[in-house]
């Protein structure tokens, strides 16, 4: 536990020293809901919430959209950057157990996580949106899709060896998520076919139970199917993390 301790609160400063990444990593989601509190857009398509104006509706997804690229992206860039740099080959022959490395990393990205979305959430209401009454909730449910995507970042390190790379990967993953995942408007306005596709994406569980404990003020047991799949998706990425990262080179 000492040494898990110990990499969790190096790993910590590590992340936090790259002053570009981390900043970066908390700005640009800030931007875009800057962005989005001037649109003045009439919103009232098919599937929308009644009452619920154009920002308010999108805020929530921008906290989704937040921590799943720091969690993805970042966990996919800095992991394969340590194995560019030998540090996964090194860990191997000491005798610290792989695994403790996995848990600082994994617990670190969850409290930065967990700033970022209370940045966002600070920074929504300040311009005009809101989270609700139940808005601890949030930080659940953004903590368990972080474990979705930090796990989907290690299965992309292990299938690539630059950071290049892994950015590209990560960043053609993420794009179609953001669309196709009722960020922008309700899944109900796409064509038939792909609603069924869209309503299994890692992020759309995510996204539809944050709308609805920030807008209709529902409860962690009022989004029961939602958590059912976020479940679902974190046994998924750990397997598909497990099935693919190798501490020795890919």
């Amino acid at each position: 536990m000492k040494q898990t301790i110990q990499l969790f609160n190096n790993t910590l400063k590590m992340l936090v020293r790259d002053k570009t990444a981390f900043l970066m990593s908390l700005i640009f989601p800030i931007v875009f809901v800057l962005a989005f509190a001037v649109f003045d857009v009439n919103f009232s398509a098919e599937g929308a919430l009644p009452g619920v104006d154009y920002f308010e509706y999108v805020l929530p997804a921008l906290l989704a959209i937040g921590l799943m690229n720091f969690a993805m992206v970042g966990t996919a860039a800095s992991v394969t950057r340590y194995r560019e740099l030998k540090i996964l080959k090194r860990i191997v022959v000491t005798p610290l157990p792989p695994s403790r490395f996995i848990f600082g990393q994994v617990g670190a990205r969850l409290v930065l996580a967990a700033v970022q979305t209370g940045l966002i959430m600070v920074v929504g209401l300040m311009v005009g949106g809101t989270v609700g009454s139940n808005w601890p909730w949030l930080f659940i449910i953004s903590t368990l899709g972080n474990l979705i995507f930090i796990s989907l970042g290690f299965a992309i390190a292990g299938r690539v060896s630059t950071v290049d790379g892994a950015n590209n990967m990560a960043g053609l993953a993420t794009t179609p998520l953001m669309f196709l995942s009722g960020s922008f408007f309700p899944i109900d306005s796409m064509p038939e076919w792909l609603q069924p596709i869209a309503d299994l994406l890692p992020l759309t569980p995510l996204i539809d139970s944050m709308r609805a404990i920030a807008l209709q003020g529902a409860g962690i047991t009022d989004v029961g199917s939602e958590m059912v799949l976020i479940g679902a998706w974190i046994v998924v990425g750990l397997g598909l993390a497990r099935l693919t990262f190798r501490f020795n080179d890919a």
